[in-house]
């Protein structure tokens, strides 16, 4: 991983210990000293969180880092890599972040510690890899570290998954919707039929007319999967193709083109590249004539399928063929004895309509202490919120406009 590679290596350590919290060890790592050995450590621990999301892996962060690192007039990041540990030395969370700097430079910059994924949604999740147990600890000892070391004026905390539905988040975050999100969880039985049949009336109805809309014309369809990495660039070059033929149609429910940049493909290419040659990419693409006319990205984890962005001909739109894939993906996976599809972040009726378990993550601000940092913060925050409503009364006028509301909290 060369991510945090600088011209010096610097490790920092410090101790802290939460009220009625676990002591943690804190390790800060700015360079790819050492690294190699972390690698091995940041993927068991992946392993053993469930649900395993594509975002949180060291492969994610190191490849982010090498397509969205920023050093202009306008912002300057600097990595942050924390590491927690337990008193037995256990790594217990990875939390890869990134001190953003705005402006790039001068004497009155502001200074805010983020996760790393600020880019146009295509880091669907960020926030820190631990369990739920852990995550007040890490909260208070990120935090405590920041305001003996001066690493920032403030945090944006996201991904924050509590223990139980009763916990509050720590005292010194204030909580902000806009940072909150969940997580769509699909459990799978042994069958196809046995989901089927415990699935709603509408949702049975929806899956019978995608079917039945070609069967009546005699169209038929065949399920493709790419997982070759020599396969992935004419792959990809078609979902880019369909993403924005999807994010161009008017409906009720406008979809963003997140790949329209060079860099989001540069990186996605990167990305399912290596994780094909990993055993781990299934690309999903429905093919009719020979023709791809609906696709959707699959990341395999173990016995989990996360499924990614999609997109799909506007021409076979009244086929419903965006609903054919998902659900050839998902046979797919029961037939392979997967335990989890996970429908990916964000609530809307496509992902409810399956009936999934919902994971909900939090996210807010936390500001050091300080007259200066305090001030920056505001500042940045009245500039946010006003650049907030002003997009969502453009929203409001003109649907189609693109979405960034992400990149407004990503930046």
């Amino acid at each position: 991983m060369t991510m945090m590679k600088s011209g010096v290596s610097i490790t920092a350590r410090a101790h802290f210990c939460a009220e009625s919290d676990p002591m943690l060890s804190v390790e800060t790592i700015i360079d790819d000293s050492g690294l190699h050995e972390l690698i091995a450590q940041w993927d068991s621990l992946h392993e053993r969180i469930s649900p395993r999301l594509p975002f949180t892996t060291h492969l994610w962060a190191s490849i982010w880092w090498q397509n969205y690192r920023r050093n202009n007039v306008k912002a300057k990041d600097f990595p942050r890599l924390f590491l927690l540990r337990s008193e037995s030395g256990e790594l217990v969370a990875v939390a890869p972040m990134v001190v953003t700097q705005r402006p790039g430079y001068g004497p009155f910059s502001a200074k805010e510690l983020q996760f790393f994924g600020a880019d146009s949604n295509v880091t669907e999740f960020r926030g820190p890899l631990c369990l739920p147990e852990h995550t007040p600890a890490v909260v208070h000892s990120i935090s405590t570290f920041l305001d003996n070391a001066d690493g920032a004026d403030w945090v944006q905390w996201r991904g924050l998954r509590l223990q139980h539905a009763s916990t509050k988040l720590p005292t010194e975050i204030r909580q902000t919707p806009h940072l909150d999100t969940t997580v769509h969880i699909l459990r799978l039985p042994s069958s196809w039929e046995q989901l089927r049949a415990n699935l709603s009336r509408n949702m049975k109805q929806a899956i019978r007319k995608c079917y039945n809309s070609l069967a009546s014309e005699r169209i038929a369809f065949q399920l493709r999967i790419i997982d070759k990495p020599e396969d992935v660039p004419a792959a990809l070059d078609r979902l880019f193709t369909l993403h924005a033929a999807r994010a161009s149609v008017a409906a009720s429910i406008k979809h963003p083109d997140v790949f329209a940049s060079p860099v989001s493909r540069s990186f996605m290419l990167q990305y399912c590249t290596e994780l094909a040659r990993r055993g781990a990419l299934r690309i999903f693409q429905l093919v009719i004539n020979d023709e791809v006319v609906a696709t959707r990205i699959g990341f395999k984890f173990g016995d989990e399928l996360y499924l990614y962005y999609s997109g799909y001909d506007p021409r076979w739109g009244r086929y419903s063929v965006m609903t054919t894939v998902v659900v050839e993906a998902i046979k797919w996976a029961i037939d392979h004895k997967f335990r989890i599809v996970n429908l990916s972040t964000g609530a809307d009726i496509s992902k409810a309509r399956w009936e999934p378990d919902v994971i909900s993550y939090f996210g807010g601000f936390s500001v050091r202490k300080g007259y200066r940092s305090r001030a920056l913060f505001d500042m940045v925050s009245r500039f946010r919120e006003r650049s907030l409503r002003a997009i969502v009364a453009a929203f409001l006028v003109a649907p189609q406009l693109p979405d960034k509301l992400g990149l407004l909290f990503a930046a």
